[in-house]
């Protein structure tokens, strides 16, 4: 376990300062620092075909282009600011899971062994995480950024069922080929551990 146990502490490490770093840009946008120049951007996930897309920006939005469009607010409002941070926080949070269920399991591995109902049922769950937890992340960051882009952008720029398709289905390519991958070789291997705790019984 221990490549393992220092792997889990540098991400880990790695992963507290950027939740500090993005806590202190947050904070620097909030009152009495709220005229903050800090601007907020989005990728749109629309690419850019040139000038006869018809992209327009709102009041106090402006785009860029550099393969799919970008939107940022110049001086984001705190709605703005919380949606950015959606766009962000999902996959952090994710990330601090798996985390803290690694920990546990190697805890648990450290103190009776890593061939246990109780080491089987943390390994099960750090799968279901895995591939639950990715699916949640990526919908709830699409639809931060799906607001946000309707935000700074004309409704006009949108395609039919864009928004249904980009959050219920759009998180779905995040589980391939890696976490689905990973996903399955959890379940599969807590399968096998239990069964190993039953025949060592």
């Amino acid at each position: 376990m221990r490549p393992l146990r220092r792997v889990a502490v540098i991400y880990g490490s790695f992963l507290v300062l950027y939740l500090a770093a993005i806590a202190f840009q947050v904070s620097y946008g909030l009152p009495p620092n709220s005229n903050s120049r800090i601007p907020v951007c989005v990728d749109t996930g629309y690419p850019y075909v040139g000038a006869a897309d018809g992209l327009a920006a709102r009041a106090g939005a402006s785009l860029s282009a550099g393969g799919d469009v970008t939107a940022c607010a110049l001086h984001p409002s705190f709605s703005q600011r919380v949606l950015h941070v959606l766009t962000k926080v999902p996959d952090l949070v994710l990330w601090g899971c798996l985390l803290l269920l690694i920990w546990r399991l190697i805890s648990e591995a450290a103190r009776r062994g890593p061939f246990t109902p109780r080491a089987a049922a943390l390994v099960e769950l750090l799968g279901w995480a895995v591939l639950g937890g990715t699916y949640i992340a990526g919908a709830l960051e699409n639809l931060g950024a799906e607001l946000l882009t309707r935000m700074l952008m004309t409704p006009a720029t949108f395609s039919g069922g864009g928004f249904v398709v980009d959050v219920v289905f759009g998180p779905l390519k995040a589980l391939l080929p890696v976490p689905a991958l990973a996903g399955a070789a959890l379940l599969t291997f807590a399968r096998l551990t239990q069964a190993g705790v039953v025949l060592d019984d």
